[in-house]
């Protein structure tokens, strides 16, 4: 009798779901940013700066990449619990370093910022933070922990 060829193994179905959710809630943190500098900030200045729509685009951009890459996690996909890994450490990189030498903040400064929760973009920041590296924590054991395939 011929078994046929063995299913692919698949990221790890616990693991996957949480790191999904978690996705999910740092894309809502990024959503949550971008419509705070489009609606907010841009009512108490009058007009929009570049820095308002540099972080509306990007929080978009963001949030949908997370978006896209959360589902293929949800699907099991070892690449793609790996990618949501490398995908949200990218992130957070990019806010503790890339913004700051980007737009000349210190990073003593930036830090306060990220985690001042005195209004909405800042905590909405400080949310995607912690979301965001919970997600990479589990995207990881995801990817690491495979479960064989087939429908389980």
């Amino acid at each position: 009798m011929a078994a046929g060829p063995m299913p692919k193994p698949r990221a790890n179905a616990p693991a996957a779901v949480i790191a999904g959710v978690l996705a999910l809630l740092a894309a809502a943190m990024l959503i949550w940013f971008a419509l705070y500098n489009v609606f907010v900030a841009a009512d108490v200045n009058g007009r929009w700066t570049g820095l308002m729509v540099q972080n509306a685009v990007f929080g978009v951009l963001a949030a949908g990449s997370l978006v896209v890459v959360a589902g293929f996690t949800f699907a099991r996909r070892i690449p793609g619990a790996w990618t949501l890994f490398g995908l949200c450490v990218f992130s957070l990189v990019l806010v503790f370093v890339g913004t700051p030498l980007v737009s000349g903040t210190p990073l003593g400064a930036q830090v306060k910022w990220l985690f001042s929760f005195d209004d909405g973009d800042s905590t909405a920041m400080a949310l995607m933070i912690v979301f965001s590296v919970l997600a990479a924590v589990a995207a990881a054991i995801a990817g690491s922990v495979k479960s064989p395939g087939g429908k389980i």
